[in-house]
């Protein structure tokens, strides 16, 4: 039977997997593509590459000659996308862009004006990563992309299905990212898009379910990502969704950890409509009255690639691992001594702040460069460590994510939460779970089950280090206001 082609436009890379109806990865492939840093700070990307990379990846996986049963797409949430004729009219504003601090605190004016509560519209704090202030910012420094523009999307998937021929669609967790959404109706908000200067019209068409058929492939999809015409296209939840529904699945439950480029924790919670913010996680929406509660911080991956190059001169993870080895062989595990905040530029959690910076407290005369990098390992932990509630201490916390294969941090994760820390069979959870939902979506018979009810390899918590680690935990909480206050 044909099988499903997943495709999941990161943040980094578009990575596509060729997964059949029993739930099993037949090809794999990805192809990256580079951010590019302005020199006001902001962060963009070029949709026409976004473009490239999925067709080099979707033709690496897929023989010219292979049936599929669709194309499920999901990839990062929260980028402004301005669609017009025949395609984006400027590099895409990426949700790690935070030059729109300015306009954020404009919309959250005109609000409180008309007597409304950003926050509690959006059921999630917002920021300069919201793309309402995104969008303002631009139509006051880019009038003319402004007055090209023909719609939004949210993300490289609402891109790559808009230009297949689907139309502007984007699904809910997406939504739920980009400060428009107003939680209680799960609907766009007239008076958030109103403040940001969107007229109706430009907004996309809101999916429904966490996967969603949103049209097929038009003719073009050859030349495009070199596919045939007439492949329903399903749009699956943004990345942070897709991998939620291929971790635990997406019935409430069992938190997960992500290892990425960025961090998160994050557990599928029944849907409370019109309750409050809580405190710094993200409130995303999910299909069948669910949503999902991720507490993202911004910098873990790409944290533990500064400190490899900054405190290893430069060594891989192999190396790094293998130095880690050597030091706990040395010291046994425990905290290092070292308290360390992994935020290089701004933060999303425990606290919402752009301009906060890392840190490192403790440093003495023997402190030496593994150490440091175990202490970034460690705060990068600890931050995470945050979002977990202590009373739920003893169930096992699935990990995923390009810093999951390091065995020396998964302990150091393990003992930091007092969790055992399950690591997965190294099947790519986002593109699993894009595949779970397309199937859904279309109502297929299938096996395709979460990795965390597959099983996997569980590292357990050293006991005294778990107690040594959670004795830190408020000392490391403490910290962000503390340098938060030095930087003002």
């Amino acid at each position: 039977m044909p099988g499903l082609l997943a495709l999941d436009l990161g943040t980094s890379s578009a990575k596509a997997a060729l997964i059949d109806r029993a739930g099993r990865t037949l090809a794999t492939a990805s192809a990256g593509y580079s951010t590019s840093r302005t020199p006001d700070g902001g962060a963009e990307q070029d949709p026409a590459d976004w473009v490239r990379a999925a067709r080099d990846a979707v033709t690496a996986v897929l023989p010219a000659d292979e049936e599929i049963a669709a194309l499920c797409l999901t990839g990062q949430m929260q980028d402004l996308v301005l669609e017009g004729e025949p395609g984006a009219v400027r590099p895409a504003v990426l949700y790690t862009d935070l030059r729109a601090g300015a306009e954020a605190a404009a919309i959250r004016e005109a609000l409180a004006r008309d007597g409304e509560d950003w926050d509690a519209i959006a059921g999630s704090l917002q920021d300069a990563s919201s793309c309402a202030a995104m969008f303002r910012r631009l139509v006051a420094r880019e009038p003319e992309a402004a007055r090209r523009t023909r719609g939004l999307v949210f993300g490289p998937a609402g891109h790559l299905a808009h230009l297949l021929g689907a139309g502007l669609h984007c699904d809910l967790t997406t939504a739920s990212a980009t400060g428009l959404l107003d939680a209680r109706t799960r609907d766009w908000s007239p008076s958030v898009a109103r403040a940001a200067g969107i007229t109706p019209e430009l907004l996309p068409h809101l999916t429904r379910e966490a996967g969603e058929v949103v049209g097929r492939t038009g003719e073009d999809a050859r030349d495009l990502v070199g596919l045939p015409a007439g492949v329903p296209i399903v749009l699956a939840p943004g990345d942070a969704g897709a991998a939620a529904a291929g971790i635990t699945g997406l019935a409430p439950g069992q938190a997960h950890a992500s290892l990425g480029t960025s961090g998160w924790i994050a557990q599928v919670r029944p849907a409370l409509p019109g309750s409050a913010p809580v405190g710094a996680s993200h409130r995303l929406a999910l299909g069948g009255g669910a949503e999902l509660h991720i507490s993202a911080v911004l910098a873990a991956g790409a944290a533990a690639a500064w400190a490899r190059r900054t405190y290893l001169a430069g060594a891989d993870e192999e190396a790094a691992d293998a130095l880690l080895e050597d030091r706990e062989r040395e010291h046994g595990r425990g905290p290092t001594g070292l308290l360390v905040l992994p935020s290089l530029g701004g933060e999303r959690f425990p606290v919402r702040d752009d301009a906060l910076r890392g840190a490192v407290l403790g440093l003495d005369a023997a402190t030496g460069p593994i150490d440091l990098y175990a202490a970034t390992l460690e705060g990068i932990a600890l931050a995470l460590s945050h979002a977990l509630d202590p009373a739920e201490t003893g169930q096992v916390l699935p990990v995923v994510g390009g810093g999951a294969a390091s065995a020396p941090w998964r302990r150091i994760l393990a003992d930091v939460t007092g969790r055992p820390v399950q690591h997965t069979d190294g099947t790519d959870a986002t593109l699993l779970g894009a595949a779970l939902t397309g199937a859904e979506a279309l109502g297929l018979e299938h096996g395709i089950a979460p990795l965390a009810a597959q099983g996997g390899e569980a590292t357990a918590p050293d006991p005294a280090a778990a107690t040594a680690h959670a004795g830190r935990r408020p000392a490391h909480r403490r910290l962000y206001e503390l340098v938060s206050s030095a930087l003002r």
